[in-house]
């Protein structure tokens, strides 16, 4: 299922879906997690890295917004924080001198 949110996420992005929709996308998916299986949600979200301290807050702040939705807004802000991460992070094989090049 982790695979499937990744999946389901870089599929929106290709299509340039809009940010609803993938929200919308990310949700049900989530939902069927919480309904069905728990225990592979939260083994999801620890793997993405999501924030338990952060989650708990939007869920106590938002208790009026689906969790679904909520989870999937900061999956994906979560999966953008990473991308962003690794483009600043990224290091040209030019600026490596050629002794440290494996």
């Amino acid at each position: 299922m982790n695979n499937q949110l990744v999946h389901i996420a870089n599929t929106a992005f290709d299509l340039h879906a809009s940010e609803a929709d993938l929200i919308d996308l990310l949700a049900q998916k989530i939902n069927y997690l919480i309904v069905n299986d728990f225990n592979k949600l939260i083994a999801i979200l620890y793997r993405a890295d999501i924030s338990e301290k952060k989650l708990n807050a939007l869920l106590e702040q938002k208790s009026d917004e689906p969790a679904g939705k909520l989870i999937a807004i900061l999956f994906i802000e979560r999966q953008l924080q990473k991308i962003k991460s690794r483009q600043e992070n990224r290091r040209d094989v030019n600026d490596i001198d050629e002794e440290d090049r494996w």
